[in-house]
C-alpha cells in the first residue's frame, strides 16, 4: 500500500526544497533597547510553490479514495517529489508519483462509471416513458372499449328489465283473469244450486195442492217465493200474473188456462236450471283457458326474469372492467406526469457528473504537467534570488535589522513523511 511504501522507503535527496530559518536578531547596544520590549523576527513570506500544487492537492482530496493515513503521507510526499527534476528523481519518488497515478487511475474509471451510469439510467427513464405512454395509449383504447362494451351491457339490461316488467304485468293481469273466472263459475254453481233449491221446495207443493185451506197464508208465501223464481228465469209479467192466480186453486179445480200456466210455469222454471247449467260449463271452460294462459304468462315471466338476472350480472362485470381499465388510465397518468421530474434529476445527475469528470481532467493535466516538466532547475533559482531583509540602522535606542546570510523570505514545501526543512 502507499503507506507501506512511504514508511519502509528511505527518505530521498530534498532538491530545490525552499528552506526556512529564522533570522537571527542582533542588537546594536542591548544597554539602550527599552526594557520589556520583545525582539523583533524576521518577516515570512509563504513559499510560492505551494500555491502552485493546490491544483494536485484538490486532486487528490476530491477524487482519490484513499485511507486518511496514505492521503497524508502523500500529501507530504507528492509535491517533493513533484518538485525534482525527472531526470533526479529517486526510485521513492517515482513510486509515490506511480502510486498517485494509479489512484488517481482509478478515480478516473469512477468518474467515467458515474457519467456512464446516469447515460444508462437517463436512457432507460426515456424509454419507460415511452413504454409508459404506449401503455397510455393501450390502456386508453381498453378503456374506450370497456366503455362501449358498458353502455351496451347497460342498454341490455335497460331491455332486459322492460320484457320482465311487462311479463310482470301480464302475468298478474292473468291472474286476476283466472281468479274472476273461478269466482263466475263459483257464483254460477251456488246460483243454480240455490234455484234448485228454492224451486224444490215450492213448485212441488203449489203444484200438488197440498195447502189445506187453514194455510192459506203459507201458500201466499210460496206463490211468492214461486213469483220471484220466475222473475229471476226472465219470465213474462203475464206468466208471474197467471201463475199467482193458477197456483192458488186445488189441481182438480184448475181451468184450462190454468193448467197450461202451470206447466209454462214449470217449463220455464226447468229451461232456466238449464241455462245457468250451460252458464257453468262455460264459465268453467274459460276459467281453464284463462288459467292456461296465466301458466304461460308464468313461464315468460320466469324466462323474462332469468333473462334480466343474466343482463345485471353482464352489466356489474362489464362496469367493472370499465372501472379497471379506467383506473389502469389513471395510474399511467400519473406515471408519465412523474417521469418530467425524475428526468430532470437526471439529467441534473449526468451534468453533473460530466462536469465533475471535466474538472477532473483539468485537475490531472495539471498534475502532468507538474510531472513531465522539468521544474527543480527553476525552482533552485527562485530559491536562490530570495534574501532575507534587515532593518537599517534605527534612531538610539531601537534595534536596527541586519542582513543575516542564508535567510530566504519563502517557506519550503513539505518533505516526505510531513516533516519540514
Amino acid at each position: 500500500s502507499i503507506g507501506e511504501l512511504v514508511a519502509s522507503s528511505p527518505r530521498p535527496p530534498q532538491q530545490g526544497r525552499s528552506m526556512t530559518m529564522a533570522a537571527k536578531r542582533t542588537s546594536i547596544s542591548s544597554s539602550k533597547r527599552t526594557v520589556g520590549r520583545p525582539a523583533k523576527v524576521a518577516k515570512v513570506t509563504p513559499c510560492p510553490e505551494a500555491e502552485s500544487f493546490a491544483p494536485v492537492m484538490r486532486l487528490m482530496s476530491e477524487y482519490c479514495s484513499l485511507s486518511e493515513s496514505c492521503t497524508s503521507m502523500l500529501a507530504s510526499a507528492l509535491p517533493v517529489a513533484l518538485q525534482t527534476n525527472k531526470e533526479d528523481r529517486h526510485a521513492f519518488e517515482n513510486s509515490v508519483i506511480k502510486a498517485f497515478e494509479d489512484a488517481c487511475g482509478d478515480a478516473e474509471r469512477e468518474c467515467k462509471s458515474a457519467i456512464e451510469a446516469a447515460k444508462v439510467a437517463c436512457s432507460k427513464h426515456e424509454e419507460e416513458k415511452a413504454g409508459s405512454v404506449a401503455n397510455l395509449e393501450l390502456a386508453e383504447k381498453k378503456a374506450a372499449k370497456a366503455l362501449e362494451q358498458k353502455n351496451a351491457a347497460q342498454g341490455f339490461h335497460d331491455q332486459k328489465q322492460a320484457e320482465k316488467e311487462k311479463a310482470e304485468t301480464a302475468l298478474k293481469g292473468a291472474e286476476q283473469a283466472s281468479e274472476a273466472s273461478k269466482a263466475e263459475v263459483q257464483e254460477v254453481t251456488g246460483k243454480k244450486e240455490a234455484f234448485e233449491a228454492e224451486v224444490e221446495q215450492v213448485l212441488p207443493a203449489l203444484k200438488e195442492g197440498n195447502f189445506a185451506p187453514k194455510d192459506w197464508r203459507l201458500r201466499q208465501k210460496a206463490i211468492a217465493r214461486l213469483s220471484h223464481l220466475l222473475e229471476q228465469s226472465d219470465a213474462p209479467e203475464s206468466m208471474v200474473a197467471g201463475a199467482q192466480l193458477a197456483f192458488k186453486d186445488k189441481p182438480e179445480s184448475r181451468g184450462q188456462f190454468a193448467v197450461k200456466t202451470v206447466e209454462a210455469t214449470e217449463a220455464c222454471l226447468k229451461t232456466y236450471s238449464q241455462a245457468l247449467a250451460q252458464a257453468i260449463i262455460g264459465a268453467s271452460e274459460k276459467s281453464e283457458e284463462l288459467r292456461g294462459d296465466m301458466v304461460a304468462k308464468e313461464e315468460v315471466a320466469k324466462a323474462s326474469q332469468s333473462e334480466c338476472e343474466a343482463a345485471i350480472d353482464a352489466l356489474i362485470t362489464a362496469d367493472n372492467e370499465w372501472a379497471d381499465a379506467e383506473s389502469e388510465v389513471v395510474g399511467f397518468k400519473k406515471s408519465i406526469q412523474g417521469f418530467g421530474p425524475r428526468g430532470e434529476d437526471l439529467e441534473v445527475e449526468l451534468r453533473g457528473s460530466q462536469t465533475s469528470f471535466e474538472r477532473f481532467q483539468e485537475l490531472m493535466r495539471q498534475f502532468e504537467s507538474f510531472r513531465d516538466q522539468l521544474l527543480a532547475p527553476a525552482l533552485e533559482v527562485a530559491a536562490e534570488g530570495v534574501e532575507a531583509t534587515t532593518s537599517t540602522p534605527a534612531a538610539e535606542g531601537e534595534e536596527a535589522e541586519v542582513p543575516v546570510e542564508g535567510a530566504e523570505a519563502t517557506t519550503s514545501m513539505p518533505a516526505a513523511g510531513g516533516e519540514q526543512a
